[in-house]
């Protein structure tokens, strides 16, 4: 799942199309990281609706996923809602990245990881959900602090310079590793 320029679903490198509202629910879901209530998610969705009326609006939105494929995305029980385990979200992946950047324990190889997460763009950009704005202005400031790490770090020599990463790629050659032996690269 791609959260980070915009939306978007892949399910074995096919993008998936899914409807406004079942966007709407899983986009909720995944911002808060842990399981969500499900009246809670029908009062932010739907604020104006009754409370049926918007149980059956979540309802139809997670039955929708089904003919799509698109199930997997959600475990349900009766109460809660959450992430598929499966479910890998790329904004995800930047935050934990960026907390490696801003404590300091960071190899070129997690700089090489985080650099294209960071120039996709903001949180959700397009949406004009209200709640997305507090985690997208959350997400601005962290995005901000760990382009200013890495650019004081390119600038300094060291275990955790990314000066070579920031420059761009270079030919593809041996390095050393840890040991002394070479290692490969892949690209």
């Amino acid at each position: 799942m791609h959260l980070l320029g915009g939306f978007a679903v892949y399910h074995d490198g096919e993008l998936i199309d899914l409807p406004p509202a079942c966007r709407r629910v899983v986009t909720l879901v995944a911002l808060k990281h842990k399981p969500v209530h499900r009246l809670w998610v029908c009062a932010t969705l739907w604020p104006h609706a009754q409370t049926r009326q918007a149980v059956a609006s979540l309802r139809s939105a997670v039955w929708r996923l089904r003919p799509l494929g698109a199930a997997p995305l959600l475990c349900m029980d009766p109460q809660y809602l959450q992430l598929g385990a499966d479910v890998s979200v790329d904004w995800y992946d930047a935050g934990a990245l960026i907390d490696d950047v801003l404590a300091g324990g960071f190899d070129a190889q997690q700089v090489a990881e985080l650099l294209p997460l960071l120039r996709a763009g903001e949180l959700l950009d397009k949406s004009s959900e209200p709640w997305v704005a507090c985690e997208r202005e959350r997400y601005h400031g962290r995005r901000e602090a760990a382009f200013e790490a890495l650019g004081r770090s390119a600038d300094k020599p060291g275990p955790h310079s990314s000066r070579a990463v920031l420059r761009g790629p270079r030919p593809h050659r041996a390095v050393t590793g840890t040991r002394g032996e070479p290692e490969e690269r892949h690209r």
